[in-house]
């Protein structure tokens, strides 16, 4: 998956496809779990190494990758079960076999079938209803958001989530050229906040606050944190997970957990401790975390910024 709203359509080319399965190891068998579906390109490489009596569930909340996943006959594989879901909900969609995940692999960020597809308005390339939902039952897209949510709160959003360091005056002219209701609308207003106006080969204005708003509208960091908070009740023990990443507020935060769950706790340095107060939760696979190789990046350029980290249940 990937958040570069403004880059070229390509094929939907499963990012550090072959590092995050080595990984995951299926060959080990049990339940596996995709946290994001899209195209399906992970999925079907795990079923190619599960053992015949494995289970996967494929999780996605965005209707468009269960209709793919039905075209394409991965939905009628014994071994794999599809449900509507986002992730950070996983213990409950999990139930009883909480504890039980042999291997788990989250995709952040849209897909590319969502960047890509016309009329979900994740892009600034195309002139389109305002949407930006990955999930399609939500009743509040970007549009509904952008013309309720109060212009210091957006602000907020922009520096925090967009890091967009002009967010003050970025929100105070949005909220002037309220109602915005698509694309086009707002990134010339974004631009027109910014002096600033698209480039070729340049990155466009407006790519910072599209990813903020869009982050903000599906709850991005939210659910991510609750799936890496509940990994410990997910993951069997010596169950991996795998997190791939595509920018800077995403990497911080997968590196920032994965040292925390990985590292002992000995308390204030001046107590100077034999043995730990918290013992280390997981071991971190992944000690710098992984990057795409340049010829993955020749073939698929929407996988440049990515970043796989893994970590392995400890019990």
């Amino acid at each position: 998956m990937d958040l570069v709203s403004g880059a070229a359509s390509t094929a939907h080319v499963p990012v550090l496809l072959h590092e995050s399965i080595d990984l995951l190891q299926p060959e080990r068998g049990g339940l596996f779990v995709d946290c994001t579906l899209g195209a399906g390109g992970h999925s079907r490489a795990l079923l190619n190494r599960l053992p015949d009596d494995a289970q996967l569930i494929c999780l996605d909340r965005d209707d468009r990758a269960h209709r793919q996943a039905h075209q394409t006959g991965l939905a009628d594989e014994p071994r794999v079960r599809l449900v509507k879901a986002a992730f950070g909900d996983l213990p409950e969609i999990l139930g009883s076999d909480c504890g039980r995940v042999t291997g788990l692999l989250a995709d952040l960020g849209p897909s590319s079938m969502q960047l890509d597809e016309a009329g979900r308005g994740f892009s600034f390339q195309r002139d389109e209803p305002l949407s930006m939902v990955m999930d399609s039952d939500q009743e509040a897209d970007a549009a509904h958001w952008l013309n309720l949510v109060s212009e210091s709160e957006l602000a907020d959003v922009l520096f925090h989530l967009g890091e967009e360091r002009q967010a003050r005056r970025v929100a105070a002219a949005l909220v002037r050229a309220r109602p915005l209701e698509r694309t086009g609308e707002l990134a010339e207003a974004i631009c027109q906040s910014l002096g600033q106006w698209p480039r070729p080969g340049k990155k466009h204005p407006a790519t910072q606050c599209f990813m903020a708003i869009r982050m903000a509208v599906n709850d991005e960091l939210g659910q991510l944190d609750r799936l890496m908070e509940n990994l410990g009740l997910i993951l069997a023990p010596g169950g991996i997970a795998g997190i791939i990443s595509f920018h800077g507020l995403e990497h911080r935060r997968v590196r920032r957990w994965v040292r925390r769950v990985s590292t002992d706790d000995y308390g204030p340095k001046e107590m100077a401790r034999r043995e730990p107060l918290v013992r280390a939760t997981f071991d971190n696979l992944t000690r710098r975390g992984m990057a795409p190789s340049a010829d993955e990046i020749a073939v698929n350029p929407r996988a440049r910024s990515a970043q796989l980290r893994c970590v392995r249940r400890r019990g």
